[in-house]
């Protein structure tokens, strides 16, 4: 009896163990994603763009899971644009993004 006890105890832990190592790995996805997302963002804050743009998607050896992409918008107001960088993780098709940051930028 104390062995069926402790047999389906120890089959609860491994899988609370194993979804522990999935959230773990996915958590370290999504922090990539934003470093990334970030990264990009402080580029356009350093050198903004000089014209609207929705480029294709790029790809960083130091970051080869993913590949982003930046999309440049005017806004009403004048010299300010919208900026957003999309994070998309790379797989065999088409991919929901990963992230997605905006932010509002004078030229």
């Amino acid at each position: 009896m104390s062995l069926a006890i402790l047999s389906i105890s120890l089959v609860t832990l491994l899988s609370a163990h194993n979804r522990a190592l999935s959230l773990n790995a996915e958590a370290a996805t999504l922090t990539d994603a934003v470093t990334l997302a970030r990264e990009e963002l402080e580029r356009l804050y350093i050198k903004p763009p000089t014209e609207s743009l929705d480029v294709e998607k790029k790809r960083r050896k130091d970051y080869p899971l993913f590949e982003w992409l930046t999309q440049i918008k005017e806004t009403p107001f004048e010299n300010i644009v919208e900026a957003r960088v999309v994070v998309y993780k790379i797989k065999g098709g088409e991919s929901p993004p990963v992230v997605s940051l905006k932010a509002y930028l004078a030229r």
